[in-house]
């Protein structure tokens, strides 16, 4: 969950339009559902992204 916070916050530091913290969540769970894998830690946890 850890990993997944600070993917969030490079997120939100990197796409200025995905500042508010609603917004970059909504984006990680969405890449979360199209790419289910493209992370370790996602295939170790029950849900991909819970920041």
């Amino acid at each position: 969950m850890r990993i997944n916070a600070y993917l969030v916050r490079w997120i939100r530091e990197k796409y200025k339009r995905l500042a508010a913290k609603r917004m970059a969540l909504a984006k990680m769970q969405e890449i979360a559902q199209r790419y289910p894998r493209m992370f370790a830690q996602w295939r170790l946890t029950t849900s991909a992204v819970s920041a």
